[in-house]
């Protein structure tokens, strides 16, 4: 039984046996063994399991002893801000309103520009620009992947400058609405 009670109710009786028999998850090599540093561990300790406080003793003891070694970097990726997460969201639903009006002003201008155009034409054309939000919203996030989000959200406005569906705001739907 677990000295906190909370603790009990997230767990069954024979955890404690299952966690022995558990193999020990593999880590990401330390910042010197990258650097090709040997640790101080011997090869015994290593097949044995060793004692890894001592080991990430004598790891944290390096660091220190390590000038060129900043203890702020922090290794773990940063996941994405919160305002950032926002502004996505805010962008994704402009970029669908996008396409929902490229669509319905291409639906409504399609008997005006008949006579332009044929038929086939108009609609490959009016397909590509339905298409052409979704196509920008998901190329940015794909192509900014790893960099900054300024990059990221600076690629959507220009985006969302570029793609307005202007027979749906000149037009007013193109007479469909």
């Amino acid at each position: 039984m677990n000295p906190d009670p909370e603790d009990d109710a997230l767990s069954w009786e024979g955890d404690d046996a299952l966690e022995a028999r558990r193999p020990e998850p593999r880590r990401a090599p330390t910042p010197d063994v990258a650097r090709g540093r040997p640790t101080d561990r011997r090869p015994a300790d290593r097949a044995a399991g060793g004692d890894t406080e001592v080991a990430s003793a004598t790891v944290d003891s390096r660091r220190d002893a390590d000038p060129g070694h900043d203890a702020d970097v922090d290794d773990e990726p940063h996941g994405i801000g919160t305002a950032t997460l926002v502004l996505l969201g805010i962008f994704g639903g402009v970029y669908l309103l996008y396409t929902i009006g490229w669509a319905i002003g291409g639906v409504g201008m399609q008997a005006k520009a008949m006579f332009m155009l044929p038929a086939p034409l108009y609609l490959a054309s009016m397909w590509i620009a339905v298409l052409a939000p979704a196509l920008w919203f998901t190329a940015t996030l794909m192509m900014t992947r790893g960099g900054r989000d300024w990059v990221r959200i600076s690629a959507l406005v220009v985006g969302a400058a570029l793609l307005v569906p202007w027979p749906f705001v000149v037009a007013g739907g193109g007479g469909l609405l």
